[in-house]
Order: structure tokens, then C-alpha cells, then sequence
């Protein structure tokens, strides 16, 4: 299978937004880039994440013209393309309509730096972009003007978009932003929310490019778990194919 290590990992993502309760039903994308070619391995439209499994990922070149794969891409690979044209160094895009962070989008209000851990997204608040329809390449091009040099940008009316130099890390600038959403969400309930100031906030995200284990040491990590993942990956399609065998 071609690139199947890539689109293992996507659908392995596709599922992990579901189970986090990041999208629901069939909303929300993931894809990634392969470097080399630029090929992008990206979700399907209109399957469920739940029972997703590599075969079920779709490859397209850097124009979007498919190169592998049984379904249509996700309607919004346009985004996805506009990510990989204009951010060169990001490989991985991770799209959902989380509940919080889509509060804020249909309210068309940034998310404030009420929590140090906003800095994720690469700024000190997380702007909205203005609305257009979804899979269009305007909607494509306001998210990613609107994000600039950031990492993460609210699409108005709809949800968010969180992009990194892999899926973990787009995953997981997804994932904290939601968060900071809902935390922020609440403490407006209860008057007038404290704000840290642009200087601190600045401070914290100099500070936190020396955190967390070395790349060497991850990428060792990431290859003892590759093993387990593919052994995952073989038997989910085995269950699939007994489900679907007449008894």
C-alpha cells in the first residue's frame, strides 16, 4: 500500500478526535504530508472515523489529482492544500468542529490567553477567520492568511483548524485549544475573566521550545510504537471483514 505507514497514522488521528469527543459523526479532517513527494494522505468524506482504517485514507498529489485510494477525499482538502502551499514546514493538518472552540468561532470572538497553555497555537490568543463556505478555496484562504505564522486559527460559523510539523503535534494544538476554549467559556460565567499580558505570554512560548524529551529520544519512542500500531491496524480490518462475512 502506498504510504501506508502515513495513512495508518492519520486513521489512527481520525479515530482519536472521535473517541476525545473532538468531532462527531463525520465532521472534521486530518490529513498528511509526505515530504519527499508531497503526496497528502487525507481522511475520506463522509465516512465514520470509529472503523477507519489505512485503506480507507485517501492519497492525492500536491495538486489534489488522487493517486491512491478507493473514496473521494475530504470535502475541505482545498484547506489542506493551501496549508501545505503556504506553510511549507507543516506536514499535518487536524480540522474539527470541537464544541468550545466552535462556541467561540460562531460568536466570531478569539480565544484570550486566559491560561499560559494558549501558546501552544504559537501566538497569545487564537483569531477567528471570517466565514465562507466550507470546502471552498476562499474559506481556504482566509483560514490560513487569518493564522499567519501560528499554528492554529477559528474558522467563523464552523470550527477549527490546527496545523503542525506532525499529526501528534497538530493533534495535540487541537486538542489543548479546545480545552483553553471551555475554560475560558466558563470563567466568562462568572464575571470578568483575568488575561494574561502579550509580554508574559511571549515569555512562555520562548520558554516552552526547550520543553518536554529530546527529538532523538521521541523518535525512538515513535518507532517502537509503530510495531503495535500496524498489529492494531490488522486487526480492526480482520473484524471488519468477519462482520461482513454471512453467518
Amino acid at each position: 500500500m502506498l504510504l501506508h505507514a502515513l495513512r495508518t497514522e492519520v486513521a489512527a488521528t481520525a479515530r482519536r478526535l472521535v473517541l476525545s469527543r473532538l468531532v462527531t459523526g463525520t465532521a472534521g479532517n486530518v490529513s498528511a504530508r509526505e515530504p519527499e513527494t508531497g503526496h497528502v494522505a487525507i481522511t475520506p468524506t463522509g465516512l465514520d472515523y470509529e472503523t477507519m482504517t489505512a485503506a480507507d485514507i485517501v492519497v492525492v498529489d500536491r495538486e489534489g489529482q488522487p493517486v491512491d485510494g478507493r473514496w473521494l477525499p475530504s470535502s475541505e482538502l482545498p484547506m489542506h492544500l493551501e496549508v501545505y502551499r503556504r506553510l511549507p514546514e507543516r506536514h499535518a493538518v487536524v480540522h474539527t468542529h470541537s464544541l468550545f472552540a466552535t462556541v467561540f468561532a460562531a460568536s466570531g470572538r478569539e480565544i484570550k490567553g486566559i491560561h499560559y497553555e494558549i501558546t501552544i497555537g504559537g501566538g497569545t490568543s487564537v483569531r477567528v477567520a471570517p466565514y465562507a463556505t466550507y470546502g471552498t478555496p476562499e474559506l481556504a484562504r482566509n483560514a490560513v492568511e487569518t493564522m499567519g505564522q501560528q499554528s492554529v486559527v477559528l474558522l467563523q460559523n464552523h470550527g477549527l483548524l490546527a496545523v503542525g510539523p506532525t499529526l501528534a503535534r497538530a493533534y495535540a494544538i487541537a486538542e489543548k485549544i479546545e480545552f483553553i476554549a471551555e475554560l475560558y467559556y466558563h470563567a466568562l460565567q462568572l464575571g470578568s475573566p483575568i488575561i494574561l499580558p502579550d509580554d508574559e505570554l511571549l515569555r512562555v512560548l520562548e520558554k516552552s521550545r526547550s520543553y518536554g524529551q529530546p527529538a532523538q529520544l521521541q523518535a525512538a519512542s515513535a518507532g517502537d510504537r509503530e510495531g503495535s500500531t500496524d498489529q492494531h491496524e490488522r486487526s480492526r480490518a480482520a473484524r471488519r471483514r468477519q462482520q461482513a462475512t454471512p453467518g
